[in-house]
Order: C-alpha cells, then sequence, then structure tokens
C-alpha cells in the first residue's frame, strides 16, 4: 500500500493518522510544531478529562500514542504537495515524501505579512504560489516575501522561470543560504494603482517589482488549496461529507474545513478522513 502523508499533528492529524494505521497504512505525520492549540493553557470541555488538561499536554500524548502504533513524523517546514508520476509528493525541509493519499489538517491560518495594502494586490501583482504564477513573470522583476526555508523554496521555483528575483524578509534576519540575493528592510506599504508597482520601505526607501511571492513561515491550508487547486468555501477547504476534496486523494479535516473550532469536532474530522484515506489507498494499490 503506498504511503499516506497527514499535514499537521493537531486532533484532527493525529486521530486520522490513528484510524489509518491501525488500518494498515504506512503513515507520515509532516508537522513542525502543535500550532494554537499547543498555546491552550487549559482544556476543560473535552470528553473524559474531569480537571481539564493543557493544549501541550493533549498534544504530547496524541503523539506518543501515533509513535507508539508506528506513525512516522517528520519534523520540519512544508513547502507545498505536488503532483507526481504515480501520486502526490509533499515537499518539506527535511526531503521530499511520496504519498498515495495525503490529509490536510494544518488549521486556517493564512501565513501574510502585516503589511498594509498586501491584501489590496492579490492577484493584481501578489501571489501565494510561485508554481502557479511564475510563468507570468518570464523577463520581469520579482520578490519573494519570507526570511526562512520556504522563501529559499520559492525562490529556487521562480528561478527556473525568471531571470530576477530577490528574497525580501522585511525586517528579519534571513534563515537561508546566505549567498541568495536578498533585502532585509522592513516593507511599510507596496505601490501601484491597478496593478503591484513595487514596494515602499520604512524611512520611505522604494523599490520597483513586478510581482511578489508571498512565502512566509510554511505553507498552511491557504497556501495549499492554491498550488493544488482546491475548490474552498470563503476561507475553508471546501469538503463533501467524506472530507473528500475536488482533488482524488486529497482530504482535508480540522479547522481547515468548515464547522466549529473545538477538539471534539477535530477529532470527528479526522476519524473519517483517515478512514476515507484509507479506503482510496486500497481501492489505488
Amino acid at each position: 500500500m503506498k504511503d499516506l502523508v497527514i499535514i499537521g499533528q493537531g486532533p484532527a492529524g493525529i486521530s486520522a493518522a490513528l484510524y489509518a494505521v491501525r488500518g494498515g497504512a504506512p503513515v507520515a505525520v509532516v508537522a513542525k510544531d502543535g500550532g494554537a492549540l499547543a498555546k491552550t493553557e487549559l482544556i476543560q470541555n473535552y470528553y473524559g478529562f474531569e480537571n481539564g488538561i493543557s493544549g501541550k499536554e493533549l498534544l504530547a500524548r496524541g503523539v506518543r500514542q501515533a509513535e507508539n502504533l508506528g506513525v512516522r513524523f517528520v519534523r520540519g517546514e512544508l513547502f507545498g504537495v505536488e503532483f507526481g508520476a504515480d501520486g502526490f509528493e509533499v515537499k518539506t525541509s527535511e526531503g521530499t515524501l511520496h504519498a498515495g493519499a495525503v490529509v490536510i489538517a494544518c488549521g486556517t491560518v493564512r501565513n501574510a505579512p502585516a503589511i498594509k495594502n498586501l491584501a489590496d494586490f492579490e492577484g493584481r501583482g501578489v501571489s501565494y504560489c510561485a508554481i502557479c504564477d511564475a510563468f507570468f513573470y518570464r523577463g520581469r522583476k520579482v520578490g519573494v516575501i519570507g526570511s526562512g526555508a520556504y522563501a529559499a523554496s520559492e525562490y529556487a521555483v521562480l528561478k527556473n522561470v525568471v531571470e530576477d528575483v530577490t528574497i525580501l524578509t522585511n525586517g528579519e534576519a534571513p534563515r537561508f543560504d546566505p549567498a541568495l540575493p536578498c533585502d532585509t528592510r522592513k516593507i511599510a506599504s507596496l505601490t501601484g494603482s491597478e496593478l503591484l508597482q513595487g514596494v515602499l520601505f520604512e524611512g520611505g526607501e522604494r523599490a520597483e517589482y513586478d510581482g511578489l511571492f508571498v512565502a512566509c513561515g510554511s505553507a498552511g491550508a491557504f497556501e495549499l488549496s492554491k498550488k493544488l487547486g482546491l475548490e474552498t468555501d470563503g476561507n475553508k477547504i471546501a469538503t463533501d461529507e467524506k472530507r473528500a476534496t475536488n482533488i482524488p486523494g486529497i482530504f482535508a479535516a480540522g479547522d481547515c474545513v468548515k464547522g466549529m473550532q473545538q477538539i471534539a469536532k477535530a477529532v470527528c474530522d479526522g476519524m473519517i478522513a483517515g478512514t476515507e484515506a484509507l479506503k482510496f489507498l486500497k481501492a489505488n494499490s
């Protein structure tokens, strides 16, 4: 059977992992940290914990349970999911994972920097997917906003198509190969009218750019939906009652799909996504 790769180690991701691995699937979970739940001091409305439990401890217990059943954890930054010759390729800072099915369970956080008018230029010079939009910027000047491995990865994708690419770290120290061209000045706002024309840095300096690609932190549910062409419902990934997306083999669960943002709902979502992904793998093995 091909591997199931789960993105996210929260209640939805771990629940999906537990049901899939117990059904015989080889399972890998990609996660850098525990997300928002890890910062929750006390949970008092989840079944079975009469005195409550911290989010950090609940996450740790789930991870240990999955590890004891043979689930493999990949600790690193997620760059994206691509279509491969025989399924999907999950790109991470630790290498590429090959999967027959994928469950997205990484919440709804949109990794966008707090730049005054960034949203105004989305689709008009600002993009969240280098592999999707690099073609449109051949022969032009573009920037990648980010300071880590994800930004460096998007830079590499763009350089295959676009000659003039610079990483804009937006005031943060770069955490990638120092040989890559970068500008560490803090961005105050973007410039342009109908289309993006450039950036205005704090201090008043300007630089012209035809396009900007946002690559802050790791790729999340929003970035993945853009890269894969997943249908969305508002700011959520659209799924059917089996937590299947419009792309066969891609499932979604937890806070990245519609419904209450509660642990109980996330666990249920993960159970459904994990069992349906297992069925898909068995049918396509």
